[in-house]
């Protein structure tokens, strides 16, 4: 693997950031943890492996990885695969003993891959792009959020081979429900409100807001040779924050969504596929 020097190391394993800056902010529990652990196989095997194998990818990134469940099933499955993360995953890895030489500590601040130019075939991140340049990990926004995400973003295109795919999924900016987190800090009192009510976060679709939508791709990339195709979800979430009496309800809007939602505010999901043009 080509890798950049790195002189650090949290609970051995090496890292790109400076040691009086390993405390990060991070929204891991132990519950969340256990969680990622039991279903994020089962996420891999049916969402994340159809797209390497048709896109006959061999070296894989994980941005993201959190406990490690995803690379270490792509591992067993012959892939080269690889992860990075906070400095507060380093706990879980360590617990399970994770491969040293496979998983890496990333500053979410001053965000930089541990890894030279055009390395990877493939690349996910998934449930990720909303807590990139927010002081608390979702909700609230540093002023220049944006830049965060622009340089984010590209470092990850950064690390893609020529010819090579990027997944990015995330919520919805512009789909005015979002079950994965609380609403944005600034929403409005009757935000809150409705929120409150419904059991769920529901939020204007204009405007400011943590969360993206496709617009902010051709933005973020501008000036870089890609292609980008919405994609479905289905196989990836498990619904379980839908209120129960909407619960089948969801599943199968977002199963049977005609096309030409999926790039719109009538999808509740980002998930884009981005190759890298030759």
């Amino acid at each position: 693997m080509n890798l950049k020097p790195m002189n650090i190391e949290v609970l051995g394993y090496k890292a790109m950031i400076p040691a009086e800056e390993h405390e990060t902010f991070d929204a891991t529990t132990e519950d969340y943890a256990n969680t990622q652990m039991e279903a994020n196989e089962e996420k891999t095997r049916n969402f994340i492996l159809p797209y390497i194998v048709k896109n006959n990818a061999r070296t894989v990134l994980d941005v993201g990885c959190g406990v490690g469940t995803m690379v270490q099933f792509l591992l067993r499955e012959g892939f080269d695969a690889y992860g990075v993360d906070l400095a507060s995953l380093t706990g879980y890895w360590h617990k399970q003993k994770l491969d040293a030489n496979h998983f890496f500590v990333i500053d979410p601040m001053n965000f930089e891959l541990p890894f030279l130019d055009d390395t990877f075939d493939f690349i996910f991140t998934l449930g990720v792009i909303e807590h990139i340049g927010t002081t608390n990990g979702h909700s609230d926004r540093h002023e220049n959020y944006h830049e965060y995400r622009k340089k984010w973003l590209r470092e990850v295109f950064r690390v893609v081979k020529p010819g090579g795919h990027m997944l990015i999924g995330g919520p919805n900016r512009n789909f005015p429900i979002d079950t994965a987190h609380g609403l944005d800090s600034r929403a409005s009192t009757l935000e809150k409100k409705i929120s409150s009510m419904a059991g769920v976060s529901i939020h204007k679709t204009w405007g400011e807001n943590f969360l993206w939508s496709y617009q902010d791709f051709p933005v973020y990339l501008e000036g870089l040779d890609f292609r980008l195709k919405g994609q479905r979800v289905s196989g990836y979430g498990n619904y379980s924050r839908v209120p129960g009496l909407f619960r089948h309800l969801a599943r199968w809007y977002v199963d049977y969504m005609p096309g030409f939602f999926l790039e719109t505010g009538l999808n509740p999901w980002v998930m884009a596929l981005i190759k890298k043009n030759k």
